[in-house]
């Protein structure tokens, strides 16, 4: 048992060590579809949050190169399997259901200059 939670603790820091500081480019108010004029299609990104629609920001962690070699970020809650990929200038693609479940579920497009 307590190897059980010796590897629990090794991993859950490993994976905490291969957090990276949020790429610029990520940064900042998107809109699904290009919807910027529509609160509730916001994505809005901070170095260390991230808030969808009107709802509470909450905690996130970004990987440089975590998928197919592009900065990509997930939240910070166990068990939560969505991330948000930087896939092209100016676009981001949701994963819903997480990574190797299918395409993204959403695209979203930079609001703003």
């Amino acid at each position: 048992m307590r190897r059980a939670f010796a590897l629990i603790a090794v991993l859950m820091a490993s994976s905490q060590a291969a957090a990276d500081s949020a790429p610029n480019a990520m940064l900042g108010t998107w809109a699904k579809d290009g919807k910027c004029s529509l609160p509730s299609e916001r994505l809005v990104v901070t170095p260390t949050t991230v808030a969808m629609g009107e709802g509470k920001p909450a905690a996130i962690v970004f990987y440089t190169h975590e998928v197919s070699g592009r900065p990509t970020f997930r939240w910070a809650v166990q068990g939560e399997v969505a991330n948000v990929q930087y896939v092209e200038p100016d676009t981001l693609a949701f994963y819903g259901l997480g990574w190797g479940m299918g395409g993204p579920t959403a695209a979203y497009r930079r609001c703003g200059p």
